[in-house]
Parts: structure tokens; C-alpha cells; sequence
């Protein structure tokens, strides 16, 4: 048995120009986890999270009441954001998120996940965006399944009734469709279902590799020459260059009718990109990185180091 948890991080509100601080992205990821590992992900995360952070659980007298406050991907954003990659706190954090992919590697943890780029002016069109998302990620579970043998099941982070909908009805009409070709899903057992994070160790750690890093590295890699403003901030080639080569490696490629279905796809309506990872460039082509003045952001709420 393998469990899908699917976690997002951005939002769908219009971005009117470049320089908008609102965000560019919204990016909804899901993680491969097989379901005899979530005990042991749970007690080390758990652990993890009390390492580096005891300040924030010093009052806790029991240790999984740890799993209720959850450290937010995008706080970790805002101080790298805030400061330079070698300050005290950004060291700190890239330590913690080293922990929380250790634990990815031990349990064969996978990933899969879109970006969808704003356009200049225009909302993202909720209900088709989840319903898009929600049925590519299943369809790659699908074939993560068949791969591993097993069966499985989906659950989302909670968000709202509205966006929960969309997402538990799109894998819903994909299972149980009329006519030719039946159920798409066969080895997924019943159409999605939503978690509180707080409960959820898999869905923390969804939080964190999408907000963490799979929205800075699209930040730097996907959006310049687009967009400039916070969420592109220069301090973020640090994540870029800690993390691309880990989060590759994650990645769930599938094929399909003779056609390559890579774990993580763009939808890039400026530049038409197709992946968050760098290209390579010569030295000589590399421009030289410098970081704007910091501005202030919805996200920026310093998280208590220990």
C-alpha cells in the first residue's frame, strides 16, 4: 500500500505586473510514500523537528503533541529571503531541510508536481487548475503503482470546501467514468481524501519541499525576465544551488503511450519553460547576481531558532 500526499504552496489571486509582490506561481506537489514507512517517518520527522527547533516544543511533555505545530515552509523562505546564505539562521534552517530529505532518500520517497505560471493580469481559473493538477498527479500514481505492485490512495492537505471539491471530483469522475476505457485509476481504491496537516507528517513534509524549495528554485529558474519581485529574490540561487541536484532525484518519471511523463512539469505562458531545474551555461554567459533590497512579504514571520 502507497499513499499519495498532495500540498501546494502559491495561490491563484491575479498578479498585475512584474513588480506585483503578490505571488507568480502556484505549485501543487504530491509525494510518494509507501505506507508501511509512515510510523518511521512520523517518529523521525518528530524527532527532527524537536532538534532543531526545541524552543518551540520546550513546553511539550509529549513528544507526538510536537506533530501540532508545524514548522511552515514559507517562514524558512522569508529568512532565507531576509538574509544571506551564510547567516546563523539560513545554516540553521538548509540544516533542517538536509534532515527532512535524509529521510526522504531512507524511505525511496518520490515526487511529482506542476507550476503553473500567472499570466500578467489574470487569476488562475481555480476549478481548472485542480482539476488538471489533481488528475495528472493521480495518473502518475497510477503508474508509480502498477510500477511498485501495490495499491493506494490519495490525501490532500485541507484547504477549503470549494478547492477540496475540485480535487476529490476530478480523480472521482476519472474512477468511476462511463463508457470506453473505465475506471482510469484502477489501483487507486477511492477517490480523494483531505488530512490536517497537523496529523500528518507526510503532509508536513509536502509543505516543506513545495514551499521550501520547489517554489524558490521555480522562483529563480522559471520566473526571471517574467517577474521581479520577492518571490524571486537572488537569495534564493542558494536553494537552487543546494537542492536542484536532491529534488531531481526525486522525481517520479512515468511513460504513456510512447510518451516520457516527467515528475515535475511547467506551465510557462512568458518564456515557455519546461523545467524548474538550471540549464547548464557557460561561465562566460552567467551574469552576475544581485540581490535587491528586501522588501517586505505576507510570509515573512521569523521562525524561533534553538
Amino acid at each position: 500500500m502507497h499513499i499519495c500526499y498532495i500540498d501546494e504552496s502559491g495561490d491563484s489571486q491575479q498578479i498585475r505586473s512584474a513588480v506585483d509582490n503578490k505571488q507568480p506561481m502556484l505549485i501543487v506537489a504530491g509525494l510518494f510514500v509507501d505506507a508501511q514507512h509512515i510510523s518511521k517517518i512520523t517518529d523521525e520527522f518528530i524527532c527532527l523537528k524537536r532538534q532543531f527547533y526545541p524552543k518551540l516544543f520546550k513546553n511539550e511533555k509529549h513528544a507526538l503533541n510536537v506533530l501540532l505545530r508545524e514548522i511552515k515552509g514559507s517562514d524558512l523562505r522569508s529568512d532565507v529571503r531576509r538574509h544571506s546564505a551564510s547567516h546563523p539562521m539560513v545554516e540553521h534552517h538548509f540544516k533542517f531541510i538536509d534532515g527532512v530529505l535524509k529521510i526522504c532518500k531512507t524511505h525511496n520517497i518520490k515526487l511529482v508536481a506542476r507550476v503553473w505560471v500567472k499570466r500578467y493580469g489574470q487569476a488562475l481559473e481555480d476549478q481548472s487548475i485542480y482539476t488538471i493538477t489533481a488528475q495528472n498527479i493521480a495518473k502518475r500514481f497510477q503508474h508509480f503503482l502498477i510500477d511498485q505492485a501495490s495499491r493506494g490512495m490519495i490525501i490532500a492537505d485541507f484547504r477549503d470546501p470549494a478547492r477540496n471539491s475540485y480535487v476529490a471530483h476530478s480523480i472521482f469522475t476519472q474512477k468511476h467514468k462511463l463508457g470506453k476505457g473505465g475506471d482510469s485509476y484502477p489501483s487507486i481504491e477511492e477517490a480523494a481524501v483531505f488530512g490536517i496537516s497537523d496529523n500528518h507528517a507526510c503532509l508536513q513534509i509536502a509543505d516543506l519541499i513545495c514551499s521550501t524549495l520547489l517554489y524558490p528554485i521555480a522562483g529563480r529558474t522559471v520566473c526571471p525576465g517574467s517577474f521581479d519581485n520577492v518571490h524571486t529574490h537572488a537569495n534564493y540561487d542558494a536553494i537552487v544551488q543546494r537542492y536542484s541536484r536532491r529534488i531531481n532525484a526525486m522525481q517520479y518519471h512515468c511513460s504513456e503511450n510512447g510518451q516520457r511523463r516527467w515528475g515535475i512539469t511547467v506551465e510557462d505562458p512568458h518564456n515557455r519553460r519546461t523545467s524548474i531545474f538550471p540549464q547548464s551555461r557557460s561561465p562566460a554567459a552567467t551574469p552576475t547576481l544581485i540581490a535587491s533590497p528586501l522588501q517586505a512579504s505576507a510570509n515573512d514571520e521569523a521562525v524561533v531558532l534553538a
